[in-house]
């Protein structure tokens, strides 16, 4: 729990309202009281813009609240002990009416839970044979990536979905990517970038960037890529039961030069691709790094030799440690877990810092630690900044201090181990 106490850390509830709003053209709809969807509309349309200015006369509805995002039913007392019918009939009403919308997502608060109104009943009745998902229970003590998971395989579970697909030679499904990572539209764009490369079409960006049609024919990829596997290998192993797809799991998200070629070179080779043109682009961008590494590093000696921490998941903290480390030649102070009690990829981690004579990493506090560069959360960042420490703090993940990226960025991929040379260099000299 020590990240609940001492940052700000989504829940199981905000995973799930968090992949079903990267279902386009959804409404994800919460059955709960209004204080319940504030955070996650502004979230959203941050990462996704829908309201092009802030006029306080816009979605003036009262499930809007002001908000283009997440509508809600706005219980109150009276309504858990009375039932949400009422309510709940009335926002489906106006949806359905108002709204233009592919898919209906209705989500229960953690309260709302306990009421037991017939969600499905009512929505039914409402909005007739329009394709409905509903998430019942949002697991309120479980982490963001339980709650992301339990939303994706609802979505495939609920929607109606070809179960006899004809299979698409050297296509791929991307699981694991939410609209709570931080560069999300970044990283499709250069994971479909460099799979083009070699030939390879991404099918469906599951709950990222996917629409009815897409899961409709999610069946038809002839691979999965779990990205994030905290976030996608449940799923991955359900449609591989579902569809006999197979599937493929990242060492981490494809941070770093050498991390990114092993995923592009496994996934051509188990789809019989030539990476060849790929392989070419890679170099080049290795060279272009190697000549501004090598410029700053022959006046300063850096950045080799930086002590610097990092939070995320087990994953993120392995993939962003392989590359500081093994790449820059920086040195792990502190490797600070986010959502531990996710800990399918702890192993790797663990087995990584033991290779590396870094072990005592995971037992510092980021807080306390006094490295020179910090990867993490915007949060985190303005902490330590509060507390007056003297670092250079580059933001990984949400929540973000709320610097606007008007270009995508992305850290993943060619184009993402570029970009984090970039930043590192420039946070050392400047």
């Amino acid at each position: 729990m020590s990240d609940y106490l001492s940052n700000i850390t989504p829940d199981s509830f905000s995973g799930i309202v968090f992949a079903l709003e990267g279902v386009s053209r959804s409404v994800v709809l919460i059955n709960g009281p209004s204080g319940c969807k504030f955070y996650h509309s502004a979230t959203s349309d941050n990462q996704t813009i829908k309201q092009f200015e802030f006029d306080p006369l816009n979605y003036p509805e009262k499930w809007y609240f002001g908000q283009p995002r997440v509508p809600c039913t706005y219980l109150d007392n009276s309504d858990y002990v009375y039932g949400s019918r009422e309510k709940l009939a009335d926002a489906l009403e106006f949806l359905r009416d108002n709204v233009a919308f592919d898919i209906m997502c209705i989500v229960n608060s953690p309260g709302a839970a306990l009421i037991g109104d017939d969600l499905r009943g009512i929505a039914e009745d409402i909005l007739g044979d329009k394709p409905l998902v509903i998430i019942e229970t949002p697991g309120f003590s479980s982490d963001i990536c339980a709650g992301y998971e339990t939303a994706a395989m609802e979505l495939l579970k609920q929607i109606q979905i070809n179960e006899s697909p004809k299979k698409r030679p050297k296509t791929v499904n991307i699981i694991g990517l939410s609209i709570f990572h931080k560069y999300y539209a970044g990283d499709i764009a250069e994971l479909q970038r460099l799979l083009a490369f070699c030939g390879i079409e991404i099918n469906c960006v599951l709950c990222a960037d996917c629409g009815l049609e897409s899961l409709k024919n999610i069946g038809s990829a002839a691979l999965n890529i779990a990205i994030h596997p905290e976030y996608g290998l449940q799923t991955a192993e359900y449609l591989r039961v579902r569809f006999g797809t197979p599937y493929y799991i990242c060492d981490g998200p494809p941070i770093g030069f050498s991390a990114t070629e092993r995923l592009i070179c496994d996934v051509g080779a188990a789809l019989d691709a030539d990476v060849s043109a790929f392989t070419v682009e890679s170099e080049r961008a290795r060279a272009r790094a190697y000549s501004h590494i090598s410029r700053v590093n022959s006046l300063t000696g850096l950045p080799k030799g930086v002590e610097f921490s990092v939070e995320g998941t087990y994953s993120e903290l392995y993939a962003y440690t392989s590359f500081f480390v093994q790449y820059f030649g920086m040195i792990l102070e502190c490797a600070s877990v986010l959502n531990e009690n996710c800990g399918c990829f702890r192993d790797a981690f663990v087995g990584l810092l033991d290779d590396l004579g870094l072990s005592s990493a995971m037992q510092r506090d980021i807080m306390e630690a006094g490295s020179e560069m910090v990867f993490g959360s915007g949060s985190t960042i303005a902490g330590l900044r509060l507390r007056g420490r003297d670092f250079v703090g580059i933001e990984t993940c949400l929540p973000t201090l709320g610097y606007i990226d008007v270009v995508p960025k992305t850290h993943l991929g060619i184009h993402g181990a570029l970009t984090l040379v970039e930043q590192v260099l420039n946070a050392l000299i400047f």
